[in-house]
């Protein structure tokens, strides 16, 4: 009897896990943000992202924070950049306090993002990519 219920106990986690495999959506562009715990631009743009993400919250957009205040985080972002196939985007993006909108296939910048630009218009670019 224990053994059974063990048996139905795997049976169902992975009929769940399987359900939950399948909602698992790809990202078409990834949003990165270029950040430093100094810099005043990045301070600015924390609530921006956090807004953004609530916006386009369901679309096929993956965020990504790229902290660049020392040189350990500097280097966990590189090794991150690396992992998603952006390495050679942050080499030629130097500074902080800035969103790239990248492209998750071709892997190509789309547009710049500032904190000159309201949450509706970087929206709004955004949702132009996808």
């Amino acid at each position: 009897m224990k053994k059974l219920i063990i048996l139905s106990l795997m049976l169902i986690t992975a009929q769940f896990a399987g359900a939950q495999t399948a909602q698992l959506v790809e990202s078409e562009l990834m949003i990165v943000k270029f950040h430093a715990d100094w810099c005043g631009s990045c301070k600015a743009m924390g609530p921006v992202m956090e807004d953004l993400t609530n916006k386009l919250d369901g679309k096929p957009v993956l965020f990504v924070s790229l902290d660049f205040t020392n040189n350990l985080t500097r280097h966990q972002a590189n090794l991150m950049a690396n992992g998603l196939g952006i390495g050679e985007i942050v080499k030629n993006n130097n500074g902080t306090g800035f969103l790239l909108v990248v492209d998750s296939n071709t892997k190509e910048v789309k547009a710049r993002l500032t904190k000159s630009q309201t949450v509706s218009e970087m929206s709004a670019t955004i949702d132009s990519h996808l």
